[in-house]
């Protein structure tokens, strides 16, 4: 065989493979978030094969938007979705059964992680019993809940000590934790991108007080998660709503403070009603009739604020009884995505495409 064909025929073997690997690595399927407004801020819902991480403060909807991404995969995907809550904190007191028909936690309510060690080895486990038409979302609630096994050495220690009235002098302030985290994420990450697995991490918030600009809000577990996220989610609670004055609501604020997309850094607002989830047909008429400005919210508490859907005025909760009603879900949905991309094209750059230029064949001497 001549030299050409055999180097031609060694390139495109190549390719092959390298397509192959690529479709294995990236199947493009995408977990719907349970808002559609989050999902055109994070560019039409989480990819299984990604980690993502919720970051806020407490109360902030951190479980609510995990628990709702379940839910509306469990929905779209039926049987073919595996989930495993790892509720790490032991905090966990939703009615899943109520609010969407089925238990969320594990049958054994002790299989949860105490160490970041254990959460290795059950993320290990899940994965381990996927199979391959399987999808598979894991969530840890939350990261900050997880100690580490040497940690667990530490505390007997200390009481050992204290019960033979002796003083513990070692350090307490390892940093086991992060370094296991570095060498998990580092290795682990690529057998969740190989498989159709979405990792959701939730973390608490804390506040660096001598940090003087940038982001003050930092996240327990060192840089590795900052770093291997796909998306990172700051979620912030800006308003509460009362009834017969009792919280029964609340609107949240989440910005994606990272995104491997074309369009990082969007936000939008979420309402969740607390014993319902996140009120997706609420949060798309306060978007779509620019309800949640400052001026909106005013006119909507006098109720002189009125909106128009298909040439008729109706008030704000008229209009989401209407949609309701009429299952016109849907339709409501495609108009947001429609305006949310309207914005987009608005603000895109326009410029010349600077990868074509004209070859100049003017001969240089």
């Amino acid at each position: 065989m001549p030299k050409k064909k055999v180097i031609d025929e060694v390139v495109k073997q190549a390719e092959e493979r390298h397509t192959k690997k690529k479709e294995a690595k990236s199947p493009g399927i995408k977990a719907y978030t349970g808002a559609t407004l989050l999902d055109c801020v994070v560019g039409g819902g989480y990819p299984f094969g990604s980690m993502i991480q919720l970051y806020g403060d407490s109360q902030s909807g951190k479980t609510y938007m995990a628990i709702e991404c379940i839910a509306h995969a469990r929905q779209t995907f039926g049987k073919k979705l595996k989930w495993f809550y790892d509720d790490a904190e032991a905090g966990f007191n939703f009615d899943t059964q109520s609010m969407y028909g089925f238990e969320m936690l594990p049958k054994d309510k002790e299989d949860r992680s105490d160490t970041i060690e254990e959460f290795a080895s059950r993320l290990k486990r899940e994965l381990n019993k996927l199979k391959k038409d399987e999808l598979l979302i894991y969530v840890v609630d939350s990261f900050d809940g997880l100690g580490s096994e040497a940690e667990k050495v530490r505390d007997a220690e200390r009481q050992k000590a204290f019960e033979n009235g002796k003083v513990y002098e070692k350090g307490t302030f390892a940093m086991e934790k992060q370094k296991f985290a570095s060498e998990f994420f580092r290795n682990r990450i690529r057998e969740i991108r190989n498989k159709n697995c979405l990792l959701i991490v939730i973390s608490q918030v804390r506040t660096d007080i001598g940090k003087t600009f940038g982001d003050k809000d930092s996240v327990s577990g060192g840089k590795a998660l900052k770093f291997y996220s796909t998306f990172r989610i700051k979620l912030s609670e800006v308003e509460k709503v009362k009834k017969k004055k009792r919280d029964i609501s609340a609107t949240i604020k989440a910005k994606a403070v990272k995104a491997r997309i074309h369009r990082p850094f969007r936000e939008c607002f979420i309402n969740l009603i607390f014993d319902y989830g996140i009120d997706n047909i609420g949060s798309n008429i306060d978007f779509l009739y620019d309800l949640k400005t400052e001026q909106g919210r005013e006119k909507l508490k006098k109720d002189q604020k009125k909106v128009e859907w298909d040439g008729k005025e109706y008030s704000r909760n008229k209009l989401i009884q209407h949609i309701e009603e009429n299952d016109l879900e849907e339709e409501l949905i495609q108009r947001v995505k429609d305006e949310w991309d309207r914005i987009e094209d608005s603000i895109a750059t326009k410029r010349k495409d600077k990868w074509v230029t004209k070859i100049d064949s003017t001969p240089r001497n």
